[in-house]
């Protein structure tokens, strides 16, 4: 049985969301949503019959309680702004692995949209299943490998833990790695994701994904508060695709970067 973990705050894609879960062509699942937000949030988890856990936690201890509560042998690591094809959950069936990277499809009109799918492509067609790690992260892992990650960076971040907002998937991803290597990497687009349609969504996001690392400062995964230690390949795209790429990526990094460096 695979358990749907999502941690929801705004609810704002929410329902789309929990409609994706429910028109699964493959029924044999269970959800368990943290809700760090208000009643709204709650009375739509009431309407679908899921399992809520009501806790004011930000993100890292978001899935951290998600997972704590659920029960299936693997784990599906979603938000409210990520929902699924209609047949993602019998596709993954076919490809159980420890971990498992997806393919995702952006959803939306905006150029800072069509950007972030080139970045995606760029992703998962241009790097080495090597350099892929730390970019692209796995969103299904076997569960009690999931578990054992999680303690681990209990331990590891002590206090900290219950502030980390980013980057909680890639902490999450170099535990579990460290456990298992089996990791497999499925292209087939099973996952849509509404992300930011606008500047002032991007800035606002990446600011507080640069606050959030400077958490790390000082826990044995200081290492990766070098804002320069990823290096992507790109391939995908004419020219000026490289070029509008490189505006997304200076979109993103320089909130983050004052973010990290100013907090």
């Amino acid at each position: 049985m695979f358990s749907i973990q999502i941690p929801a705050l705004h609810g704002k894609h929410l329902r789309e969301v929990l409609e994706s879960i429910r028109s699964q062509s493959l029924q044999e699942y269970e959800v368990v949503v943290v809700n760090s937000g208000g009643d709204d949030v709650s009375d739509l988890i009431r309407e679908f019959g899921f399992r809520e856990i009501r806790r004011r936690a930000r993100l890292l201890e978001a899935r951290y309680l998600a997972n704590l509560y659920s029960r299936g042998e693997y784990a599906l690591l979603l938000d409210e702004t990520r929902y699924l094809r209609k047949d993602a959950l019998r596709m993954l069936s076919s490809n159980l692995h420890d971990m498992v990277i997806i393919g995702e499809r952006e959803v939306g009109n905006s150029i800072w949209t069509r950007l972030a799918q080139l970045d995606k492509d760029n992703i998962m067609n241009c790097n080495a299943p090597e350099a892929i790690r730390g970019f692209a992260l796995p969103r299904l892992f076997r569960r009690d490998i999931l578990s054992a990650a999680m303690e681990r960076l209990r331990a590891g971040l002590g206090d900290a833990f219950e502030e980390v907002v980013f980057p909680d998937h890639e902490l999450i991803y170099y535990e579990a790695s460290k456990i298992s290597g089996d990791l497999f990497v499925l292209k087939e687009e099973l996952i849509y994701h509404r992300g930011d349609e606008d500047l002032r969504g991007i800035a606002r996001k990446y600011h507080r994904y640069g606050k959030s690392l400077r958490i790390l400062k000082g826990t044995p995964y200081s290492f990766m508060t070098s804002i320069s230690r990823k290096r992507r390949t790109i391939c995908e795209g004419g020219l000026g695709d490289r070029l509008m790429l490189n505006l997304l990526y200076l979109a993103r990094t320089l909130p983050f970067v004052l973010g990290y460096l100013l907090g």
